[in-house]
């Protein structure tokens, strides 16, 4: 496996995005966006391991996030959606004509808001997002979580980014049908409840897929990979 890091510009500042170019290509790529706060390096595992299998990877980090390379500021869920989708371009530029998004959290948000906009996109992967976040996150805040690690992104907190949420899926997820789509719930997830991922999937669109891990939120990443191979060699399999 190769590794090579990207710099894509766009209106936002830069994107930075991983590349890993596997030994035995599938021809197929996935753009892989990580959770708020967080960055690319979370999702490694995960990435690493589908390379080894034949995907290609584009892992990027979303602006605004200090943890990773990214340059820009995080100004709304949009902004996460015009990084995926540069990076999709870039995936493009080098030859994948087969092109699926993944995420986990904000970026499983991502994911499905950038497959729902790109019709030519096969369709996405959500670990560990659902409907009802605004509620949760409410519900979080009485318990006295009220920071969400806001001071790891230059832009807007979690509550502000995810604000309205319900009404852009209600608006994009009938966008994807006929498109493939893997929703992933943790159950252990304090941030995400499984059911508000269940949730999620009910008003999802055809051809969907459902399934539940053993894992905590910020683990579901790397904990999905089984699952995620698995949906992906049953749809897309090796030829």
């Amino acid at each position: 496996m190769k590794l090579d890091l990207h710099h894509v510009a766009t209106e936002n500042g830069s994107i930075a995005a991983l590349a890993y170019e596997p030994r035995r290509s599938r021809e197929l790529a996935i753009v892989v966006g990580h959770g708020y706060s967080s960055s690319k390096h979370n999702l490694d595992p995960l990435c690493a391991f589908l390379a080894a299998h034949g995907f290609a990877i584009y892992s990027l980090d979303f602006p605004g996030h200090r943890l990773g390379a990214s340059g820009g500021r995080l100004r709304d869920a949009e902004d996460t959606v015009a990084a995926m989708a540069a990076v999709v371009a870039l995936a493009r530029s080098h030859g994948y004509a087969r092109v699926l998004t993944l995420g986990h959290s904000m970026g499983a948000m991502a994911a499905l808001f950038t497959a729902a906009e790109d019709r030519t996109l096969l369709g996405a992967v959500a670990i560990a997002t659902g409907y009802g976040r605004p509620t949760a996150l409410s519900a979080l805040q009485r318990a006295g979580a009220t920071d969400f690690r806001s001071g790891y992104v230059d832009g807007v907190t979690l509550p502000e980014l995810v604000d309205g949420i319900d009404r852009r899926l209600d608006r994009r997820l009938p966008m994807l049908l006929g498109r493939q789509a893997l929703y992933v719930a943790a159950s252990a997830d304090a941030m995400v409840s499984p059911a508000s991922v269940r949730e999620l999937y009910e008003r999802a669109p055809e051809a969907k897929h459902f399934v539940t891990i053993e894992s905590d939120h910020t683990d579901a990443g790397p904990r999905a990979r089984a699952e995620v191979l698995a949906w992906l060699d049953e749809r897309f399999p090796r030829s």
